[in-house]
């Protein structure tokens, strides 16, 4: 089955959410170079990330897979993006501080896990079924290793 126009616009804006918390990561790894590399590390996971949504999205196009985009709608995607290119500006020009800048990052780690974003993509292939857990445990894998950074910061406050 292909893709409707709406699904490919959502699959494309979940790309572009991911290369966007990669940059944004990065960026944080540079201004924190006491923190630079667990910001690395999520930096690179996210840049994976995108690649492997393309790779569902490609998949999705040959039919290969099923995408079902619930209650995500683009709408939605544009002010997550909106948000978070605007956290992105802010960054460039270092206005957070190591705490804002971890809230962010938990922000948007939990927001991916609480919309199930890869849930949404459905498929009888093994390959896909993997792709699919790394995508969602290492998202939860963020999540716990920023928690653990704001307990450590937390600690030495």
């Amino acid at each position: 089955m292909e893709l409707k126009a709406d699904q490919e616009k959502i699959i494309k804006q979940l790309i572009t959410q991911e290369e966007m918390l990669s940059k944004l990561y990065g960026h944080f790894s540079e201004q924190f170079p006491e923190y630079s590399k667990f910001w690395n590390q999520l930096s690179k996971e996210e840049h994976r990330h995108a690649r492997l949504i393309q790779k569902l999205f490609d998949a999705a196009n040959r039919g290969k897979i099923f995408f079902d985009e619930g209650k995500i709608t683009t709408y939605t995607l544009n002010a997550f993006i909106s948000r978070l290119e605007q956290i992105l500006h802010k960054a460039m020009k270092n206005e957070y501080d190591i705490k804002t800048a971890l809230g962010c990052a938990m922000d948007y780690e939990n927001s991916l896990i609480e919309k199930n974003i890869f849930t949404h993509f459905d498929s009888s292939s093994d390959n896909v079924k993997r792709t699919l857990n790394i995508l969602h445990s290492e998202t939860i894998t963020h999540r716990e290793s920023i928690r653990k950074v704001q307990q450590t910061i937390a600690g030495n406050g």
